[in-house]
């Protein structure tokens, strides 16, 4: 009832009580008997599509200012806070007790660990709905993404469709965005991980210390029953200390940390490690390549263990388990040469997947890179650093542009490339270049690409297109690198 939303949301309700079957902030959804949330925004205002969501049968109006509607309207502060609450309430609150949400935020690594999560409860039988960047599944049934955390409305939706087809547990990526909007207002959170957190998002937070806020509300707002964080980062470490609640702290370093790590090794065949836990003390085997993999690894240790898998279950899943598409995702070459795709994007994600290379690389390491458009301008000379120091030859590209000129966002990348290494030609072994156009440059950077060299292809990962102005074009790093080395192969 609009009454009983009223009184959850703490707002106002003008007009009539009514019957409430659904929430949404999209008009064009609006059915009958559903409650439309005008909320503000930066371009449109949703109370100007409330005339749209009466004719469409909306049973009221949820927003922060009296419109001059014939229907009932809960009049409310925050419009967006509130809609997330009553999205929840309307489907059942369909988290907690009857579903086992687990949320995982951070810079880099949320997708890998949400991948081994998965994983891991498949392993143990546990039916599982998997939310983030790559895909959506529920009931065994892969969707398309939009957003790596959906907003609250359709957040609720997938909840219960989770709970309804019998799927025990979620694990899902949390954004920052999503923090700072609201999002996963509403949800309860058995367990709440910490990856790390780097330089991203600048242009959305502004300052890396609001950028760390937003993370930090997921376990210091939200209050999960158990509180996974990496402290080898040092911002978790500071997080860990103000955690109200229960915590698992991850570490290679912390020998009084509750998931910790040692004897680790790491080679072109992935990691090794010992690893002791609350539960126990056991061998890891893993064939994800890196230290920054080791951490994801302990982050889903953690998670695992938290939520009462077994140390034996966990081992063995992790043993064969292969992460996210797109992180360092192989694409075969006949050459001799190891090509991989990485959804690196951010100055540490870049160092980090270079340095987990170096060691398995006999030849040269060889990266091509861009920086995507209308995003965080700041890091794009970072990220010239990053490939300069952590690769031999650097191809620097187009990423996704938007609606940025390409050649002008190469611009700001180039002077930190220069003040590294030399243009790349024939007669050195070290070396960038520029080519702009992305199929062009991943098709240089493999010719160029000799047995025992590493190709890294950078920036994309799993992504099926390349945004050009407001249009998405078909463009997968793993296709056409594949299709260029059957071109170098053939003779072509």
């Amino acid at each position: 009832m609009l009454s009983e939303i009223a009184s959850l949301v703490g707002g106002t309700l003008v007009g009539d009580d009514r019957e409430v079957s659904g929430v949404t902030r999209d008009s064009r959804r609006v059915g009958k008997g559903d409650l439309f949330a005008a909320l503000p925004g930066e371009r449109r205002n949703g109370a100007d599509f409330a005339s749209v969501a009466v004719a469409a049968g909306a049973a009221g109006i949820l927003s922060e200012q009296r419109l001059e509607v014939g229907i009932p309207q809960i009049l409310v502060g925050d419009a967006r806070r509130a809609m997330a609450l009553a999205a929840h309430a309307v489907h059942g609150q369909p988290t907690g007790s009857l579903l086992e949400v687990i949320g995982i935020t951070g810079t880099n690594g949320k997708t890998t660990v949400s991948y081994l999560v998965d994983a891991v409860l498949g392993y143990a039988a546990i039916p599982t709905t998997l939310l983030g960047t790559v895909a959506t599944r529920i009931g065994g049934v892969v969707e398309k993404t939009y957003f790596t955390t959906p907003e609250a409305d359709d957040l609720a939706v997938l909840f219960r469709r989770a709970r309804d087809a019998g799927d025990e547990a979620v694990v899902m990526e949390v954004s920052s965005h999503g923090l700072a909007m609201d999002r996963v207002l509403g949800t309860r959170f058995s367990v709440a991980a910490f990856t790390n957190l780097t330089q991203d998002h600048l242009d959305y937070h502004g300052t890396m210390e609001a950028y760390a806020d937003a993370k930090a509300r997921l376990f210091l707002e939200h209050r999960a029953g158990t509180n996974v964080v990496n402290v080898d980062d040092a911002f978790g470490a500071e997080l860990a200390r103000r955690i109200e609640g229960a915590v698992l702290r991850t570490s290679a370093r912390d020998e009084s940390a509750e998931i910790f790590a040692y004897d680790a090794e790491f080679g072109a065949d992935g990691v090794t490690a010992r690893v002791r836990t609350p539960a126990g003390e056991g061998a890891l085997r893993s064939p994800l390549v890196g230290a920054h993999n080791l951490e994801n690894l302990l982050t889903t240790i953690g998670i695992a263990t938290a939520l009462g898998v077994s140390l034996e279950t966990i081992l063995e899943a992790l043993q064969t388990s292969g992460g996210a598409p797109g992180r360092l995702e192989r694409v075969s070459d006949p050459r001799g040469v190891s090509v991989l795709v990485d959804y690196a994007h951010t100055p540490d994600a870049l160092r980090r997947a270079l340095a987990a290379l170096r060691p398995v690389t006999a030849g040269r390491l060889i990266v091509v890179f861009g920086c995507g458009g209308d995003r965080d301008t700041a890091k794009r000379a970072q990220m010239g650093e990053a490939a300069a120091r952590g690769a031999d030859v650097c191809v620097v590209t187009s990423d996704n542009p938007r609606t940025e000129d390409p050649e002008a966002i190469v611009d700001m990348i180039e002077p930190a490339l220069a003040s590294e290494m030399p243009r790349a030609d024939a007669s050195n072994r070290r070396g960038y270049a520029r080519i702009v156009d992305r199929r062009a440059a991943i098709g240089a950077a493999l010719a160029a690409a000799r047995a025992g060299d590493t190709v890294l292809i950078a920036g994309k990962g799993h992504e099926d297109y390349q945004i050009v102005g407001d249009e998405r074009r078909p463009f997968d790093d793993r296709l056409v690198a594949a299709e260029a080395i059957r071109a170098l192969v053939e003779g072509r």
